[in-house]
């Protein structure tokens, strides 16, 4: 398992098979100290036979041990140890400095894709168990998914399309921040820039913003209508009041975010029609837009 898995890896280094290799290997060998905490120490490992890197070419190295580092998470924490956010946010972010020790190309981008879809089909056999207020390592988790997300991207050349399984997972997290915050995005976006990145040589982007945006259109569906409804005459009125335009886009990006929930835009509508007329004139705007949904 995990013990055994980092043994390999040590034999590979000091064999002639891995002599290609040996400086992805250390800085795999250092991503899976990270990971270390995730896994119960398996007292009959030195009686297991070690992972043969012998008939597997060079290239073809890496992939086996993410492979292998998967199966040992999931059957030495998540099936032991239970699927926290703190678990998974430390599994994926190993995943992740596993991958980037590949050049940039395109067998890099699949295993970028293959590591998001082991994370769905593990959502769903053993879902995210949150905390009642933790934010830092589930926004680790969701920090580390927008990445894997973008280096698939980037490439393969294509957007990454999410499947309904993640977005559902992290929903109850973007919803805390949607009912939290005056501008969630914003929020989220602010605490990337700001958390630990694990290492990891990273710019928090215009992309990052466009793929949290998405996590958030799809929680707010989920909310009950009265806390949508609530959160929306919240940010209509910070909209009237609001003397800085430049903060009234700000609250208007935002109140987009309902645009494509049908429950909420005839609410949208109604609100917008009984409040009153604002000293300025791109409020005045947004409130006849909103008016007309």
């Amino acid at each position: 398992m995990y013990d055994l898995l980092v043994q390999s890896i040590q034999a590979l280094q000091k064999s002639k098979y891995g002599k290609g290799n040996k400086k992805r290997l250390a800085a795999i060998q250092s991503a899976l100290k990270l990971a270390k905490p995730l896994f119960l120490s398996d007292t009959q490992s030195s009686e297991k036979t070690l992972i043969s890197f012998r008939n597997i070419e060079q290239a073809d190295q890496i992939p086996k041990i993410l492979e292998e580092f998967m199966n040992d998470f999931e059957i030495q924490c998540l099936q032991k140890k239970g699927a926290s956010a703190k678990n998974y946010s430390l599994f994926s972010v190993t995943l992740l400095k596993i991958i980037k020790t590949l050049d940039a190309d395109k067998k890099r981008g699949l295993l970028s894709a293959h590591a998001i879809n082991i994370l769905n089909k593990m959502f769903v056999n053993y879902p995210v168990e949150y905390k009642k207020r933790e934010t830092r390592n589930p926004l680790s988790l969701v920090f580390v998914i927008t990445e894997l997300a973008i280096d698939a991207e980037r490439n393969l050349s294509r957007p990454y399309e999410f499947d309904q399984t993640i977005p559902l997972q992290i929903a109850p997290l973007m919803q805390r921040y949607h009912m939290e915050y005056d501008n969630a995005l914003l929020q989220i976006i602010d605490e990337f820039n700001k958390m630990p990145k694990f290492r990891l040589t990273v710019s928090i982007g215009e992309r990052h913003k466009e793929i949290v945006k998405k996590f958030l259109e799809h929680a707010i569906v989920l909310l009950p209508l009265e806390d949508k409804i609530a959160r929306a005459n919240n940010t209509i009125e910070k909209i009237i009041h609001e003397k800085t335009d430049t903060i009234t886009l700000e609250h208007y990006n935002l109140l987009k975010l309902c645009y494509s929930d049908k429950e909420i835009r005839p609410h949208l509508a109604k609100i917008a029609k009984t409040k009153n007329i604002s000293e300025r004139r791109f409020a005045n705007t947004i409130l006849d837009e909103l008016s007309k949904l």
